[in-house]
């Protein structure tokens, strides 16, 4: 007997794997030795541990404070210790440098002035005068309409170090932008004592207007300027020894080094004064680079290492290399870090550390002057990494977009014996009596949700875990709290023949596990036998043979990492994503009783308290393939595909909002450009009242490549959904709605 079926047939259940929980209260024996199915405890403990433990953990920095999407933290060269966070607003705070501080102040606020329509805009860099101590100058780097990056000179307000003088400001440097993403925004002043801008290539994808490889234009480009003297008609002046000073028209002598594009976070060794970048990627790599005097580092003609658009038109000489790059497989958007000179961590002085926005993860690196001599993942935080910074005696802060600062630890475990008494196998996680037969261990709870989230037609199957006097905390509207200890198990079946739909085929189970370091996702891939799974913490694609009413197709199927995992799974949802009240209030059709899944649930004891209220006064999404209205389908089906990124806690930002309860006029959505490049006809906005041709919301879910929505796991367009999403875009104009 299958788990409840939905209309829809990518949630269709499959003979034997378990009971309805209607059935739950039934004594009835699918499972090994004829026990009847209830919800009980299950022995999680082999999970806890790691496969590939991190020797270095996250730990909050200043645990009593907290900032607004800090992207910048940093000193002034005074000698006062005190610290400053940049805020993406348009703040800049000052504090002391303790760790017990629970104030900030206010030094610079320049909202006024800071354009943030698009989610990479913003105040986006800040950099002290070498000289700051006797001239009171600081520089920083914003957004502003008409759209443009502005370099601003301001200085300190006399008899008050921890104010800065709002009306001293000067603007060095107006760069126009085309669009609003890849700003760049990070300056540091070199140990030459001159000021280094990074930039990106302009934004939109695939760099449109080829600023990458174009010397006369000075975005995708790091720039050098004197800030202390000025050229005629220039409020900088640029240094004679810069490598394109001498070319009148046919480059800009501001820059440094170009072909890249989008520089995000930079940094100068103090110890040896090399320049460090990040520049993020676009369809597959993300890179490191060691920045030389005029270099050229590939942006578009090759991504990281490999071909982009290799017949681009090309400047200058040969492409330098980075010296490290990954697969998105690893992460999405690179942070670049800094090279650390402290003493807090012993054994890393001299390494590299960088970081991925999206996944988390943070590596060291090493290069000897030749080459690199060492390029390992050395934590896993879970965090939106926005930057790494460093305090006036070289030690490293992490600044994410939680809104807190952290600073790396080492690990007290044996890393050696967490990772080999790390389940290998889906038979030795303890959570399966048969794994042949597909037979959780009794006590593991069946559930199901009211909208799937999109996974390329497959099926899927999915239970709750839970440790002896483990308990979920019910929440009406937020996420489900659950437990150190949880597993949520869900299992993915692929219909080789979507005719007949009788050759189903085992593809993997992930593990959702909340182990006491925090949330942790694995893939165990099913083996050729279908007779067990092996565990996979790199992505891996398969393709399959899929028989359709229209012949037969190859459909590649992405088997996640275990960062792939985590970049859905995030704080912003408190990690959970199908366990939460909206998909889980739901009438069960396949029970004997028809009864609600909520009601249910709480009688069999899962919860710690029972809910308030009736169910039936709690809110619920609408059933996916039933007859709701297109726009309750439609937002809805924008909530759970969506919404882990796309809301004000999400790593893509505040604008637009994809939450379900977020009033459309208030979601930033309707007539909106988009914030991150564009893919549809020129005008195009993220919904257009009753144009769905016109709407980039919902040419992003329609087709696939580098700007496709949802960007990870998924291969195959959502038909249906496009249908749906498109009938609620017409009716937009018909009822008014903006």
């Amino acid at each position: 007997m299958s788990i409840l079926e939905s209309a829809h047939s990518r949630v269709r259940g499959f003979a034997g794997i378990a009971l309805s929980i209607a059935a739950l209260l039934i004594p009835v024996s699918p499972s090994a030795g004829g026990a009847p199915v209830r919800f009980g405890p299950i022995d999680t403990s082999r999970l806890m541990g790691s496969p590939d433990p991190m020797p270095l953990e996250a730990e909050a920095a200043f645990p009593h404070l907290s900032f607004n999407r800090p992207l910048e933290f940093t000193f002034a060269p005074d000698g006062s210790g005190r610290a400053f966070v940049v805020e993406q607003e348009g703040i800049v705070r000052v504090f002391p440098n303790d760790p017990n501080q629970a104030e900030t102040q206010v030094f610079l606020d320049i909202r006024d002035v800071v354009s943030r329509e698009g989610n990479e805009e913003g105040l986006l860099g800040l950099a002290f005068h070498p000289d700051y101590r006797g001239n009171g100058q600081f520089f920083v780097y914003y957004s502003t309409r008409p759209r443009a990056s502005i370099v601003s000179r301001f200085r300190v307000l006399a008899g008050d170090p921890d104010r800065a003088d709002r009306g001293s400001e000067q603007k060095v440097m107006r760069i126009e932008q085309p669009y609003s993403n890849h700003n760049g925004g990070c300056i540091r002043f070199g140990p030459d004592g001159f000021l280094y801008i990074g930039l990106g290539d302009g934004g939109s994808a695939h760099d449109p207007h080829g600023h990458g490889q174009n010397l006369r234009t000075l975005l995708g480009s790091i720039l050098r300027i004197d800030v202390d003297h000025k050229d005629p008609g220039l409020e900088y002046a640029v240094p004679k020894d810069n490598p394109f000073a001498d070319r009148g028209d046919q480059a800009r002598g501001e820059i440094w080094a170009y072909g890249l594009r989008n520089v995000w976070r930079m940094s100068f060794d103090r110890a040896t004064g090399d320049l460090w970048i990040g520049d993020v990627g676009q369809n597959r790599y993300e890179e490191v680079d060691l920045i030389r005097r005029g270099g050229n580092y590939g942006w578009k003609i090759r991504e990281g290492l490999h071909p982009f658009e290799p017949d681009a038109p090309r400047t200058g000489g040969p492409l330098i290399d980075p010296l490290a790059e990954y697969y998105h497989s690893e992460g999405l958007s690179i942070t670049g870090g800094l090279v650390y000179r402290g003493a807090r961590l012993p054994g890393y002085q001299g390494a590299y550390f960088y970081g991925d926005y999206v996944s988390g993860q943070v590596w060291t690196l090493r290069y000897d002057g030749r080459k690199v001599t060492e390029n390992r993942k050395v934590a896993r935080t879970g965090l939106a990494i926005s930057a790494f910074g460093e305090d006036d005696r070289g030690e490293m802060i992490i600044t994410a977009f939680d809104g807190r600062l952290y600073r790396l630890r080492p690990t007290s475990a044996d890393l050696e014996a967490v990772r080999s008494a790390f389940p290998k196998r889906l038979s030795q996680t303890g959570l399966f009596a048969s794994t042949e037969k597909m037979q959780l261990h009794p006590g593991a709870v069946p559930y199901d949700v009211n909208l799937p989230l999109w996974s390329d037609h497959a099926a899927k199957e999915r239970f709750i875990v839970l440790p002896q006097g483990a308990k979920v905390t019910f929440d009406e509207k937020k996420s489900w709290h659950f437990p150190v200890g949880a597993v949520l198990v869900k299992h993915f079946l692929l219909d080789l023949d979507r005719v007949n739909a009788r050759r189903r085929q085992r593809l993997e189970t992930r593990l959702l596990v909340h182990a006491p370091d925090g949330w942790h996702g694995y893939t165990y891939v099913w083996n050729a036998e279908q007779t067990d799974a092996d565990l996979y913490t790199d992505g891996l694609t398969r393709a399959y043979q899929v028989k359709t009413g229209g012949g037969t197709v190859d459909q590649s199927w992405y088997f996640p990492s275990s960062a792939d995992c985590m970049a859905c799974h995030t704080k912003a949802t408190d990690f959970v994503l199908g366990p939460n009240t909206r998909q889980m209030n739901r009438e069960l059709d396949d029970g004997p009783t028809g009864r609600n899944q909520i009601t249910i649930l709480a009688e069999l004891g899962l919860f710690e308290d029972r809910p308030a209220r009736p169910v039936e006064q709690l809110e619920r999404f609408p059933r996916w393939g039933g007859s709701d209205a297109a726009e309750a389908l439609a937002r809805a089906y924008l909530d759970v595909n969506c919404s882990f990124c796309h809301s004000p806690d999400g790593i893509a930002g505040r604008r637009p909002d994809l939450r379900y309860q977020t009033p459309l006029k208030q979601a930033s959505l309707v007539g909106q450009r988009p914030n991150q490049g564009q893919v549809g006809p020129e005008g195009a906005v993220l919904v257009a009242p009753g144009e769905p041709e016109q709407s980039e919301l919902l040419l992003r879910i329609s087709t696939r490549g580098s700007r496709r929505m949802p960007p990870l796991a998924t291969s195959v367009v959502d038909r249906e959904a496009v249908e749906v999403l498109s009938k609620w875009i017409r009716q937009i104009r018909r009822s008014g709605a903006d």
